[in-house]
């Protein structure tokens, strides 16, 4: 069995393995998705089609100093009819990852989730945050989620994010990856949601209802994710300490806990969007052209 990647040049190895794949940034005048499309395209993993305004493309890429070897401009005039386009050259087979360039992001899921015309395929959609951790030298991919999407999700919900991020490990060779889902005690308190639903994931995950990984809520974040808490309190699990996934409360928990990854650690990070018919990814404005790769090859490795 190959390696399990726990960094993101590990995954950028498995993506030239399988790629370039076509990827359709929807107004892509952005500096930092043409700069990560351009690395993207000389590691092989991407070809690039860049959807927008020609007068708005060509200077952004004159202005990195770099040129594509093969990238294609499909003419359009205005945010929602790029969204449109794009979402219909994937529809079309013409590509394969859809990401985002200058357009805000509802825009762009508008054009996703459109019953008639987008990418749906009946599932709940989340974002599946992945940064590089070190936490006790126990080096890994962990996944945070949901920061991007589902604002305040009920059990359903958080069964349906939790399952969109297993697939992400599924895809890239984890045979049952360890799910925490977190709270700010790892005991359930009366009235307080994420406890009462932690353990009901947890119970789910015994009876068989959720397979394909391992389960254990609720637990504090310094027990998911340290050997050395789980040792200090005494906590012996499968999951205490180990945990590959982060199922968090709501989006303003997970939202945070990944831009805290960025902000006061400088971990390397990439994210993908989860439950539509094709990777849909969705970068933050302040994303690194280094993280936009990290998502781009990301979206080829698990495709």
């Amino acid at each position: 069995m190959a390696e399990l990647p726990v960094t993101f040049a590990e995954v950028v190895a498995i993506a030239k393995k399988k790629g370039p794949l076509p990827v359709v940034c929807a107004e892509a005048h952005d500096p930092a998705a043409l700069s990560a499309l351009m690395q993207a395209e000389e590691e092989g993993i991407a070809t690039p089609i860049l959807v927008g305004d020609p007068g708005k493309i060509r200077p952004a890429i004159e202005e990195l100093g770099k040129k594509f070897r093969s990238a294609s401009i499909v003419d359009s005039p205005d945010e929602k009819t790029s969204v449109e386009r794009a979402v219909e050259l994937i529809r079309g087979g013409e590509a394969k990852i859809l990401l985002k360039g200058k357009v805000q992001t509802g825009t762009l899921m508008k054009g996703v989730l459109d019953r008639e015309k987008g990418l749906r395929k009946g599932s709940l959609l989340s974002d599946a945050f992945l940064f590089e951790s070190s936490v006790d030298d126990n080096r890994k991919l962990v996944c945070i989620t949901d920061g991007g999407i589902n604002i305040a999700p009920d059990l359903n919900a958080k069964k349906q994010i939790m399952l969109n991020a297993v697939e992400v490990y599924h895809k890239l060779g984890f045979e049952r990856p360890k799910v925490s889902c977190l709270s700010m005690v790892e005991n359930v308190v009366e009235g307080h949601s994420p406890s009462e639903e932690g353990f009901k994931l947890q119970e789910m995950a015994k009876s068989g209802e959720i397979a394909g990984c391992a389960v254990e809520g609720p637990l504090s974040l310094d027990l998911s994710i340290s050997r050395k808490a789980a040792k200090k309190k005494g906590v012996a699990s499968e999951v205490a300490g180990e945990a590959d996934i982060l199922l968090c409360p709501e989006i303003v928990s997970a939202n945070l806990l990944a831009k805290s990854t960025t902000y006061f650690a400088n971990l390397p990070l990439g994210h993908i969007v989860m439950g539509a018919t094709h990777p849909v990814l969705i970068p933050s404005r302040s994303d690194t052209p280094q993280a936009k790769l990290n998502s781009i090859a990301l979206a080829v490795a698990l495709f």
